[in-house]
């Protein structure tokens, strides 16, 4: 048996040695700035708060390495790519923040290619897996040894997995990346990004660059994720089951289902062997663009919105937000109501 802790149990004690206090629930911490020559060597809110060392240790502790924080899952892209500074960058499709991001420094002379592209040294690899919002698989292990080989540096956007279904750091993946708004925080209600390093050494140049960026996330958003956080294995897994279960029932009832759960997933193999649950996002393909747009006005517990992790189902027509999404698709977010009673609902909608 292993002396590393299971991760429902990182989530609720990775921090209990961070900070002195007789409170069971962390304290929120609105300072900005600090007395002098104070024990916890705290100086000025951009540079360090109490409550973002504590939610830093559990996402670190999560990932097996050292997790810097930021104000939104793009700042953490934005603050990545000028960390490694790539003269080249390889990506397959995937959220379409991350390639806005990617024009801006394409502007800058850095180039975009599709993963197919032999690597070489300074390049970056950008796997994000499960894919937005096709949930299709990237093999992380494969293309870090292709990568390391070549002397170029993977980075994984792990959003839709989260540290309790996917571990890329312990695959070879150089530097992992989440948008904590998903479903680390999970309720809908905390933006933020966090970026986890292998060594600290890399973490504290992360944060000292983060520091002149200014890219620091607030103090109630901090502490409502790391919050979230002692709940998130709970969350995910209820969430992973029940998106299994409605991808199964949804597969022959609509033209197409994106689900690594299903034998007919591309992805499938890859996902059984390096997750350990096919995660709570799915997304279906109808027939037009107008069927899929009237689908989600038509149910009445899946929400019309964007955005995913939450407790609450979401439902949204990608295409509205992702010019690249095939235009009949819809992306579902499965929350935490009974998966019977969800099934209900897309039955109902889709009966028109």
């Amino acid at each position: 048996m292993s002396d590393r802790p299971q991760p429902a149990t990182l989530a609720l004690h990775a921090d209990d040695d961070t900070e002195s206090t007789p409170d069971v629930s962390p304290p929120l911490h609105l300072a900005t700035t600090y007395r002098a020559g104070n024990d916890e060597a705290l100086v000025y809110g951009r540079n360090d708060t109490a409550t973002r060392r504590r939610l830093e240790v559990v996402l670190g502790a999560l990932e097996g390495g050292h997790a810097v924080t930021y104000a939104s899952g793009l700042a953490a892209v934005y603050a990545a790519l000028r960390h490694l500074r790539p003269r080249r960058v390889a990506i397959d499709r995937g959220y379409h923040g991350t390639h806005l991001v990617l024009e801006r420094l394409h502007e800058d002379g850095v180039e975009v290619m599709g993963l197919e592209t032999a690597p070489q040294a300074g390049d970056v690899i950008w796997l994000e897996t499960p894919k937005n919002p096709t949930c299709e698989i990237e093999d992380i292990a494969a293309h870090a040894r292709r990568a390391h080989d070549a002397g170029a540096k993977v980075v994984v956007d792990s959003t839709f997995a989260t540290p309790i279904l996917q571990q890329p750091l312990a695959l070879g993946a150089d530097l992992v990346m989440h948008s904590t708004t998903k479903f680390l925080s999970g309720h809908s209600d905390a933006l933020g990004g966090v970026l986890v390093a292998p060594t600290a050494e890399q973490a504290d140049k992360l944060r000292a660059e983060r520091t002149v960026l200014g890219s620091v996330p607030g103090a109630l958003e901090v502490w409502l994720t790391l919050r979230s956080l002692r709940t998130l294995a709970l969350r995910v897994e209820r969430q992973s089951a029940s998106a299994t279960r409605l991808a199964a029932w949804l597969e022959g009832r609509v033209p197409r289902v994106w689900h690594p759960s299903l034998a007919s997933h591309p992805g499938y193999k890859v996902a059984t062997e390096q997750m350990h649950g096919p995660g709570g996002v799915l997304s279906i393909e109808l027939d037009s663009a107008e069927a899929a747009q009237a689908l989600p006005d038509r149910l009445r517990l899946f929400r019309n919105a964007t955005s995913l992790g939450g407790v609450e189902s979401l439902i949204e027509w990608r295409r509205q937000h992702d010019p690249n999404a095939p235009e009949g698709l819809l992306r579902l977010s499965v929350g935490l109501e009974a998966a019977e009673d969800l099934i209900a609902d897309l039955e109902q909608g889709l009966r028109g």
